[in-house]
């Protein structure tokens, strides 16, 4: 994965439109947190879809912006993931089996904003293009 498409999903809308888009805009500028540090300190291959991460025990303030945020979404009247969150960072897309042990890393990442991303499929995977940011910490919902 290229630095520039490095993230962490907090919540999966799918295609919408540019009405749902406004209004994921408002959903997400409604949303508080406060900013945290995670320690990627995981790595794991998934065979069947090929691809390595990275990944932590998901901290209080990060399960409680993801609930928020799933919270927000689904009184708009999005569709939210039904799977438990699982806070993770893809590292590597059409990976084969590794060839050693996977070594976990101690990856540590401030985390004192979120962002509303667009993903655009190319032949490199994926371009993300930025919608908004929104500053943990200073906000009330």
């Amino acid at each position: 994965m290229r630095r520039d498409t490095l993230h962490l999903t907090l919540a999966f809308v799918g295609e919408v439109s540019p009405v749902q888009m406004e209004a994921l805009e408002r959903l997400a500028a409604s949303v508080a947190g406060t900013p945290f540090e995670l320690v990627l300190d995981r790595l794991d291959w998934v065979p069947g879809k090929r691809i390595v991460w990275a990944g932590c025990n998901a901290l209080p303030p990060l399960t409680q912006l993801a609930a928020n945020l799933a919270e927000r979404l689904q009184e708009g009247g999005f569709r939210v993931e039904e799977r438990p969150f699982a806070a993770h960072v893809t590292l590597l897309r059409k990976a084969g089996p590794p060839g050693a042990p996977l070594v976990a890393p101690q990856i540590r990442w401030r985390a004192a904003e979120f962002v509303l991303v667009e993903s655009n499929p190319n032949s490199d995977g994926a371009r993300y293009t930025v919608i908004g940011r929104w500053p943990l910490g200073a906000r009330q919902p």
